[in-house]
């Protein structure tokens, strides 16, 4: 008996691997990602604070030294956040590019996938008709034996 063995076997085994390194790497820079969201909603929590802390000082008549040194915390807090929006614009890019790579490699691991079940229908196609060969072999023979 004849048995099967896909010749593109490991092509369509590393495929697999890539296509499952891409979707840990997407996971790892949509963690990336959400990491510096909450980042930027922490620094825009502490700008917020700063801010009505600084009004409610003015209306108490707080010194402007102190006044300047609070707007220069909040000036870094900008910096800060302008920085992390940089950050997350380049890991939105780099998340793109995951994103086209893994769809390349689910392409090319499916056209493998096809390969194969063609090639699996061929085999089957092929037993089926060593069996049908046999079995006419039997019937001949038995037939020439029984005249």
């Amino acid at each position: 008996m004849l048995k099967y063995k896909f010749r593109f076997e490991k092509i369509l085994e590393i495929k697999q691997k890539l296509e499952e390194n891409k979707k840990i790497e997407i996971n790892e820079i949509n963690n990336e990602i959400g990491n510096i969201k909450l980042q930027i909603e922490k620094l825009n929590g502490i700008k917020e604070t700063k801010n009505h802390q600084i009004k409610k000082n003015m209306n108490v008549g707080t010194s402007i030294n102190e006044i300047k040194l609070m707007n220069g915390f909040i000036d870094s807090i900008n910096i800060k956040i302008r920085n992390l929006f940089e950050d997350l614009k380049l890991a939105q890019n780099k998340l793109d590019i995951k994103k086209n790579e893994y769809i390349q490699v689910t392409r090319e691991k499916k056209t493998f996938e096809k390969i194969k079940e063609k090639d699996i229908v061929k085999f089957n196609e092929k037993i089926k008709k060593e069996e049908e060969k046999f079995v006419d072999q039997i019937v001949t023979f038995k037939h020439s034996m029984s005249n």
